[in-house]
């Protein structure tokens, strides 16, 4: 028989115990980081996934309280290539193991990190997902795509009022050609960037070709860890399934991204993304004017060059033209006295018409009028007829109450005042009785 009773905090204690007992010093710990939140402390979860599939294997929880947040970000800082704590990084820390007893929370308490470890974590994940592209032939699939001679309808992926979109926009309103800009804004940096980039790509890739000619990805300067999140398999295949010519300009001096090796075009900043759009259609104006020119000296040539045979060629024109005339003049005099005739005879005949015309209006105005006179009379009759002082004048009258004429019997009580009207005059009188015609 088992005899000894815990209480929870008595048993809290107790493994609390053994997990001091068993790490008494401190331990390293390789984890993904997920659901970091920071205020005072930063708190997230330290996950281990699967190796064949994106799931989590296991988790725990770790805490870096506020005294301990400085050695971390020097630590990071003092790296080759400094990063953010983030989520989905992989991380090496140094960490206390503990137990909560009052919840019986099992956790790591964190107080240094590796940096070069998750440095060295990114440049294996860069390089594998190189090696798959490479494989797949993606590398050359958006090159492949024609870049518009004037490329000025231009979508824009970056993080809305950033610096890199007033530097890329700023420097196409300075070239002063017309440009149409659509941007998708879009997070540069940390877990979202995979889902807004690949979304903004696909929005993008349902327009037109004579809505869009070409996309731009842009963002400013970065650490590497920060530009790692453009070392995307999902990114890189999205922009090779492109039907645009898609253009990166991801804000840095050295290194290059996946994104940068799969799409048709790469500059080092935003400035210089718009500049090459400018100085492309700049090429194309230049290839204008120089066809200009070359049209504008031909055609001068070409008219020294066959001006003497059209002088020729006019001389004769003019003697063929007064010979013609020399030789059909009577001609033309006998058509023009035949076709004065022709429209003499016709003026005749359509004065005579007229004339036709003006006489049966005369007649048919004269039959309107006397019949409209004719109902005007008859009209006036029956108004006079209607007329309520003609219907008094024959002894009727009409009787008032208040105003309103009385028309029936049951309107009216004993002792009211009524107003007979006649045809002369008025009479105000009171009701004596009433009788119904029943």
């Amino acid at each position: 028989m088992i005899k000894e009773v815990y209480t929870v905090l008595e048993l809290n204690d107790t493994v609390k115990e053994l997990i001091h007992g068993a790490f008494p010093n401190y331990v390293w710990v390789c984890g993904e980081i997920q659901d970091l939140r920071e205020r005072a402390h930063i708190n997230f979860n330290l996950v281990q996934k699967h190796e064949s599939k994106d799931q989590i294997a296991a988790q725990v929880k770790a805490i870096i309280f506020a005294n301990a947040k400085p050695l971390i970000i020097r630590r990071i800082k003092q790296a080759d290539s400094e990063f953010q704590l983030n989520n989905d990084i992989e991380v090496k820390l140094l960490c206390k193991v503990d137990l909560y007893s009052k919840t019986g929370q099992f956790s790591l308490t964190v107080f240094d990190i590796d940096p070069v470890y998750t440095l060295g974590k990114i440049a294996q994940n860069r390089i594998k997902i190189i090696e798959e592209l490479r494989k797949r032939g993606l590398f050359d699939k958006n090159k492949e795509t024609d870049m518009s001679l004037l490329p000025l309808k231009v979508g824009v992926i970056t993080s809305f009022e950033s610096a890199a979109y007033h530097d890329f926009i700023n420097e196409l309103k300075i070239s002063g050609y017309g440009f149409k800009v659509m941007v998708i804004d879009s997070y540069m940096q940390g877990a979202n960037v995979e889902s807004n980039v690949v979304g903004a790509l696909k929005r993008f890739n349902q327009y037109d070709r004579q809505d869009l000619d070409v996309v731009v990805i842009t963002r400013g300067g970065g650490s590497t860890a920060d530009l790692s999140f453009f070392d995307n398999k999902k990114i890189a295949e999205t922009i090779a399934d492109m039907r645009f010519p898609v253009i990166a300009a991801l804000g840095h001096q050295i290194n290059v991204t996946v994104t940068d090796m799969v799409t048709h075009t790469s500059v080092k900043t935003p400035t210089a993304a718009a500049k090459f759009l400018v100085d492309r259609i700049g090429e194309f104006e230049s290839g204008l004017k120089y066809l200009e020119e070359k049209i504008v000296k031909g055609a001068r040539q070409l008219v020294v060059d066959n001006k003497r045979t059209l002088e020729t060629l006019a001389v004769k024109f003019e003697t063929n033209i007064t010979r013609y005339f020399r030789q059909h003049k009577e001609d033309l005099l006998n058509n023009k006295h035949h076709i004065r005739r022709i429209i003499e005879v016709l003026l005749s005949q359509k004065k005579s018409e007229v004339k036709g015309y003006l006489v049966s209006l005369r007649n048919q105005s004269q039959t309107v009028l006397k019949n409209s006179k004719d109902n005007l009379n008859h009209i006036e009759e029956k108004i006079n007829l209607l007329n309520p002082k003609n219907v008094l004048r024959r002894g009727y009258s009409i009787t008032l109450k208040k105003g309103k004429t009385l028309k029936r019997i049951g309107d009216i009580d004993v002792k009211e005042d009524i107003e007979t009207v006649l045809y002369d005059g008025r009479i105000i009188s009171q009701v004596k009785s009433t009788l119904n015609n029943e």
